[in-house]
């Protein structure tokens, strides 16, 4: 009964998080979006074109699920993931005179998962871009959203945490344009979509595994 009672307590904790998260998430959008409404004289920027970017990724993943290990679920065994160093590119392409781009966002992260082992991940998500301010400084501030594969390796360990899945989410983006050319335009920028992912099949936890994650993208776009 005691075992029940604290994993009842624990259930009940983690959706007062999640819904703490998602009341902050959604704020912050009603904020920037309020913002950009009330600045009328600014206009929308971007590369106005195709452009590559890259930089370093840091990722930050939680669930509130249980390992499953061969075929078996350990319940005292709670799956998390540590904040996972790594990198990332971009690819993509900001529609010339409107405030709408595109863009193919690849990142890897290496991260502790279980406190006990390093694995490797990759995602993929293809995102709209919209563009919602900018100001002559060069600087421009967009919400990013998409969805993509995600690929999760197995570790060192022969624990069945290899697994597959589908990242979806969308968050905010900033830009300072440090160089305005003709044909090149270059910026340094910052992007935190936040995401939920879904592993399926058996692999982390029994029949699929739902977890939030963060990554924090900083790095250099060059716009041709």
């Amino acid at each position: 009964m005691a075992k029940r009672a604290r994993w009842a307590f624990v259930g009940v904790e983690d959706m007062r998080m999640k819904t703490r998260l998602r009341r902050v998430f959604v704020s912050v959008c009603a904020i920037i979006i309020s913002v950009a409404f009330l600045q009328r004289e600014a206009t929308a920027c971007g590369h106005d074109g195709f452009f590559i970017g890259g930089g370093y990724q840091q990722m930050f993943m939680y669930t509130s699920e249980d390992q499953l290990v061969g075929n078996q679920q350990f319940a005292s065994r709670h799956i998390t993931f540590g904040p996972g160093f790594g990198a990332h590119l971009l690819f993509g392409y900001d529609f010339e005179g409107t405030r709408w781009g595109i863009q193919l966002a690849s990142g890897y992260s290496n991260f502790k998962l279980n406190q006990t082992e390093r694995v490797n991940y990759f995602d993929t998500a293809v995102e709209g871009i919209l563009h919602l301010v900018s100001w002559e400084n060069g600087i421009d501030i967009n919400i990013i959203g998409g969805f993509g594969p995600s690929f999760l390796l197995e570790g060192p360990f022969n624990n069945n945490s290899g697994a597959v899945g589908l990242n979806m989410g969308i968050g905010p983006g900033f830009n300072w344009f440090f160089h305005r050319g003709e044909k090149v335009r270059s910026s340094v920028y910052l992007q935190v979509p936040v995401r939920a992912v879904i592993f399926f099949g058996d692999n982390l936890s029994k029949n699929h595994t739902t977890a939030l994650q963060v990554p924090i993208r900083a790095g250099v776009s060059i716009g041709f």
